[in-house]
């Protein structure tokens, strides 16, 4: 007989054969109380693998779900199709999740999520409906706004020939200033799909009443009094009415969406608080479930120990040796599994060695130990997947705001509980906007993947990188100094100064950062942040890609630039701009060969206003892209005004400013002619410039941006020449038609040699690549003596004239081509 396949049972029978009766009831203890032991493994194990089999799918679940919910109210502005269909999915799957447990708390609570669910989806509904109302409202302003512009135009026509009747001019205007309110509700309504906050969304709500109001204004100021303009005027007074109800609407339902937005928050947290509730409870049930294993075998083992001490002493030696190694080993060696589970969760298998009952329980025991911990990992893993999302940035993979502001909360209280000081650094992308509406937002998630990459580099495990959101990120670093943080800051301008090669375009960019040190410059993180940031912006007015160290003379500054925005914007809308021209001269006869038209604020309270003043805060909005416009269509009504008063401008070329942003604007010729067709000026009298440093932002888009502006018969000039990040590589690819020399070179061209070699050699390569140059800031006789004998064209500068009004400019313009007049006749008559 094989004694290691002999089960307990035989062993026992065999043992109570030779002991006493007392031996085989203490054996059919120990039976009873292994099978026991059996059943209840059987029984437990299978109970708490399905509960977390239930609650892994539950979590895995619940996860998805709510992501597809985030997306769904982030992109509300599907069709009600598309939004129906996605509603439904979602729905449908809810209710299956509600299904798979029978736990009436979580039935309660996926009740309550189904139940903002469903609100939040009559919310989004009730919203598509009320914006498809602001369109229908939208066409018929449209048409009666139309309608009002024929009437009066008919009315002025009807007067046209009364003689008594006194004409005034001012309605078409106001029709125009009608259109232009109207426009901008519609942008204002279309600026809300970006749902950024809900504060946002109020302001925007505001502005596009106040616009409404505006309107109202302006319709009340078309004195005209036929029966037809008092028609359109009370139909346009009603559809106004039903857009200020509209925009009701849309403020009440854009407050009760994030009302329901919280709640399902709420709904999500109680979810996964019910899913991490019950895997304590299976925990807390798989201890007692071993608790009770081992009151049962420690009674089995005394119960027959009691009976074996009453047999004879034989029967207690051959019980004990039977005990002892066929079930205190074995259970010995699954208790410390038991233990190995509960402390660990590690599936590590225990190894009775054992082919009776012991094999079968080690075979359960073995598979119940895998199977949990496998849910334990499942469970694990989804906890981490939670905490990375909620912390990190998905694109860049760096630390979100909420990272980063625990973060700094941190590095706070340990500089004040040690006495240390540290940085914050604050950055973003100079032009960043620019990239994304040429290129793309793919273009510009790619970009901020890389420029996420270098300073990762760059900082490795000194400090603690993050992206705060858009392009601006925020640096910390711990027990540095200013001194080090200016080192630290050069390092970045200089790996973010770099070609990046996107999309198959080179793009050149840079960046701007402010710097802090705690507690110098704040005791609290909000504080840090907001003067960085300060910092920031003042790096960006002072010239972009450096870098700036706060002080509190930069707030003063800062709000002073705010109001100049806000001015500014009234400035575009009540027409306080205007503008100079400063000549350009030829420099071998002194004729006007063309003039600069620069922009001017005539301030209402501070007087007649630079670009200094305030084309650097406009540069940091849409707002440059409205005064450029401006400009080019003023430029343009002038040139046609000069041809029509019968002066003389053949020969004369104007030369307008773009910003880059208007520079790369996709339509950027579609839009200018549009300007041009309600003139009589040809793109052939205009030359369109663009700084070196804009030029090289995206030099492929450049490229093309040329060609195309060529084809309509504009001219293209380079300005500040020499500033930029150009090569000769890329200079002769460029087909453009003129540089203009940087003012810095001509200061000291007449008595520095450095200034003298490099604007000579600037002009010989200017001659190789067929490039006409001018020269900035000619403003003494030496620079134009100095210009003349290099060969330099032309030239413009104080010494020659100041950037001068309409009045003056037409004045000179007059008197230098009567000049050249004299001098041709001079010279004809000495020739003859």
């Amino acid at each position: 007989m094989n004694l290691n396949n002999t089960s307990i049972t035989q062993r026992l029978i065999i043992s109570s054969l030779i002991s006493l009766l007392m031996v085989s009831f203490a054996v059919l203890i120990v039976i009873r109380s292994l099978f026991y032991v059996e059943s209840t493994l059987k029984t437990e194990t299978s109970r708490h693998v399905s509960e977390l089999i239930v609650n892994s799918e539950i979590s895995r679940r619940v996860f998805a779900l709510t992501s597809r919910v985030k997306l769904l109210e982030q992109t509300f502005l599907y069709s009600e199709t598309v939004l129906s269909e996605e509603a439904f999915n979602i729905d449908f799957q809810l209710q299956r999740l509600r299904d798979l447990s029978t736990n009436q708390d979580f039935s309660y609570q996926i009740d309550a999520f189904i139940d903002n669910f469903h609100r939040f989806l009559g919310s989004s509904l009730a919203l598509n409906r009320i914006l498809k109302q602001t369109k229908t409202i939208d066409a018929t302003l449209a048409d009666q706004l139309n309608a009002l512009e024929v009437a009066v135009a008919a009315s002025k026509l009807e007067h046209l020939g009364e003689e008594e009747v006194t004409i005034y001019n001012n309605e078409l205007d106001i029709i125009a200033m009608l259109r232009e309110s109207f426009l901008m509700v519609g942008k204002m309504l279309g600026d809300i799909h970006s749902r950024i906050t809900p504060e946002t969304e109020k302001v925007l709500l505001i502005e596009a009443e106040k616009e409404l109001d505006i309107l109202q204004l302006h319709l009340e100021n078309v004195d005209i009094s036929t029966t037809e303009v008092r028609t359109q005027k009370i139909a346009i007074k009603r559809t106004l009415e039903r857009y200020h109800a509209t925009l009701r609407k849309i403020r009440a339902n854009l407050d009760q969406r994030w009302i329901v937005m919280a709640a399902l928050v709420q709904a999500q947290a109680g979810l996964l608080e019910m899913v991490e509730s019950t895997e304590s409870r299976v925990q807390e049930q798989t201890l007692q479930l071993t608790t009770q294993l081992e009151d049962v075998i420690t009674e089995s083992r005394f119960n027959a120990i009691i009976i074996s001490l009453l047999a004879f002493l034989f029967s207690v030696l051959l019980v004990n040796h039977v005990v002892s190694r066929h079930i205190q080993k074995p259970l010995d060696d699954l208790k410390d599994g038991f233990d190995r589970l509960v402390s660990h969760g590690t599936k590590r298998p225990i190894d009775l060695g054992r082919s009776d009952e012991w094999g079968h329980i080690e075979n359960a025991y073995n598979n119940m130990a895998a199977r949990l911990s496998e849910a334990y990992q499942a469970i694990t893993e989804e906890k981490k997947n939670f905490d990375f999302l909620a912390h990190h940035d998905p694109l860049t993979r760096l630390a979100n705001r909420l990272l980063a502001t625990k973060e700094l909360r941190n590095q706070i209280a340990d500089s004040k509980e040690n006495g240390t000081k540290f940085l914050l650094l604050y950055l973003d992308i100079d032009e960043f906007k620019t990239i994304n509406d040429s290129l793309g937002h793919a273009a510009g998630d790619n970009l901020l993947v890389n420029v996420a990459e270098k300073l990762t580099r760059l900082i490795g495990d000194s400090g603690f990188v993050a992206r705060m959101g858009g392009d601006e990120f925020m640096i910390l670093i711990p027990n540095t100094h200013l001194e080090q943080g200016k080192l630290i800051a050069q390092r970045i301008n200089k790996a973010i100064k770099q070609p990046y090669y996107i999309e198959k375009s080179t793009i050149f960019v840079s960046t701007s950062i402010g710097i802090c040190e705690f507690p110098d410059h704040g005791h609290d993180g909000e504080t840090l942040i907001r003067n960085a940031d300060t910092a920031m912006y003042y790096a960006k007015r002072n010239g972009r890609d450096s870098y700036r160290i706060y002080t509190d003379e930069m707030t003063t500054e800062v709000n002073d630039i705010i109001e100049t925005n806000r001015g500014l914007n009234h400035a575009v809308r009540r027409d306080e701009l205007t503008v100079f021209f400063q000549p350009k001269v030829n420099l071998a006869s002194g004729n006007i060969v063309g003039a600069e038209a620069l922009v001017r604020w005539q301030h209402p309270k501070l007087g007649l206003l630079p670009p200094s003043a305030f084309m650097e805060v406009a540069e940091k909005s849409d707002l440059v892209v409205d005064i450029d416009k401006w400009v080019f269509s003023k430029v343009a009504r002038l040139v046609t005004e000069w041809k029509n008063a019968g002066i003389d401008t053949s020969s004369i070329l104007i030369s307008v400013n773009f910003s880059a942003r208007m520079f790369y604007m996709t339509d950027l010729a579609e839009q200018l002619q549009k300007i041009l067709d309600k003139t009589d000026c040809e793109p052939s009298q205009l030359i369109l410039e663009i700084t070196e440093r804009d030029m090289m932002r995206d030099f492929e888009t450049c490229v093309r941006t040329i060609e195309t502006l060529h084809a309509k018969g504009y001219k293209i000039a380079i300005d500040d020449f020499g500033t930029g990040y150009s090569s000769l590589s890329v200079l002769k690819n460029l087909s453009a038609d003129y540089i203009k020399l940087d003012r810095s070179f001509i200061k000291d061209v007449h008595s520095s040699s450095s200034d003298y070699e490099i604007t000579k050699a600037i002009l010989q390569l200017a001659n190789v690549l067929d490039l006409s140059v001018v020269a900035e800031g000619a403003e003494t006789r030496p620079h134009v003596d100095t210009l003349r004998q290099l060969g330099c064209a032309s030239a413009q500068g104080y010494y020659f004239a100041k950037p001068l009004p309409v009045d003056g400019w037409l004045d000179y313009l007059e008197e230098n081509q009567r000049k050249a007049s004299q001098s041709d006749f001079i010279r004809l008559k000495s020739v003859t």
